[in-house]
């Protein structure tokens, strides 16, 4: 074997092995770390509970299934040149079918326009790389070797170019991914971290304050932490029902064995936690439950009248329920209750100043946003409505 063509195997080895640790080090970390969560959900949805999705399993297993495809197309087409990047396109295609999971997907599973992008794809796919096979090697050489060649680069770069495409076009609804993570955490009883997903998010949706609910609700926290996240929704949506919010993942018997009843199929959450009162069922979660959900209807009359009921009042109650009546006193005129705590009605007096200061309401948003998001004052004036 002469030198050049020593230099041009050697070159062609390099190449092929940073692809291939390219390929296998993304499509790993891309199902262990970003997909994971949605991809038990789907298969969990799928399979109909039958069967349960492992996350270091899958990932290798899907990883070694993609990768021995693009090894049995290379074989087949032998392009181990410039090209060489095309016999990774139809494993990075698969990747993101699977991982291209609609949040809907409990209610009705389709692959949508996969059905005919999918062949589209890979029938341009098949004519391309079946013409460059015939011509490759009229190809000039490349004489530059070893990690950073340009034989390299010009087949890194378009791999990357897929691997950017694949996150960008699979599964990446933030909420999805929110609760998809929850329920995962919820499975394995990690309530405290389930209840700490997208904490920093100033974005919500029904499903997810749900499951924060409960996840909050499990620890005996909810009352004093659940509006120091965004929140969203009402006391209709506070627990699962069949048109609104859901659990796709975590059994939802699980949720009513802990607030005490199932639930009949025709009942409101307000009806069932009603009846759950009515019926002797007392606890501190069935309370905070009705206590909380009159807090996200903006209901201070209703909340003021239902509290006593299950609370003293006095400087012992949870923080929200001293927010809230701080915030009722301060706005009724004849209140029924008047609760004064001194640090509450200090910070109140100092949010109502804050106010004042701004004239524009996008400016006063942002300025209490700042400072009070968090408290049930913010959620009450500010929060989704």
């Amino acid at each position: 074997m002469n030198y050049n063509n020593r230099v041009e195997n050697d070159s062609t080895m390099t190449m092929k092995v940073v692809c291939a640790v390219a390929f296998v080090t993304f499509t790993f970390l891309f199902l262990f770390f970003s997909q994971a969560d949605v991809l038990a959900v789907a298969q969990h949805v799928l399979s109909k509970g039958v069967t349960a999705y492992s996350p270091l399993v899958g990932a290798l297993l899907i990883t070694a299934v993609l990768y021995l495809l693009q090894r049995g197309l290379n074989t087949f087409f032998k392009i181990n040149r410039r090209q060489h990047w095309l016999t990774y396109f139809p494993s990075m295609l698969t990747l993101t079918v699977v991982t291209d999971i609609s949040p809907d997907i409990d209610r009705q599973f389709t692959f949508g326009g996969w059905l005919w992008v999918f062949p589209l794809l890979m029938l341009v796919w098949f004519l391309a790389t079946l013409a460059i096979s015939k011509v490759q090697n009229c190809e000039a050489d490349i004489n530059s070797r070893g990690l950073f060649s340009r034989l390299v680069w010009v087949n890194v770069l378009p791999m990357g170019v897929m691997m950017m495409l694949c996150g960008i076009v699979s599964a990446n609804d933030t909420m999805f991914h929110y609760r998809a993570k929850m329920e995962h955490l919820m499975v394995d009883r990690h309530f405290e971290e389930a209840a700490a997903v997208g904490k920093k998010s100033i974005e919500a949706d029904s499903s997810l304050t749900m499951l924060r609910c409960y996840a909050l609700a499990r620890q005996g926290r909810m009352a004093d932490e659940m509006f120091k996240y965004a929140v969203c929704g009402t006391s209709q949506t506070i627990l699962p029902s069949a048109k609104g919010t859901r659990m796709m993942l975590y059994p939802v018997d699980s949720l009513y064995r802990f607030l005490g009843a199932k639930p009949r199929a025709t009942m409101t959450a307000k009806q069932y936690l009603k009846a759950l009162q009515l019926s002797g069922y007392k606890s501190k979660a069935i309370a905070d439950y009705i206590l909380c959900g009159l807090l996200m209807d903006r209901n201070l009359d209703g909340f003021v009248k239902e509290l006593p009921r299950h609370y003293a009042v006095n400087d012992s109650l949870p923080l929200h329920y001293r927010e809230a009546l701080t915030l009722y006193t301060h706005r009724r005129a004849n209140p029924l209750v008047i609760y004064h705590n001194q640090v509450m009605d200090t910070d109140f007096d100092d949010l109502q100043k804050l106010e004042d200061e701004s004239k524009e309401a996008s400016a006063r948003k942002l300025a209490v946003s700042e400072q009070y998001f968090g408290t049930y004052w913010w959620y009450f004036d500010y929060g989704r409505k």
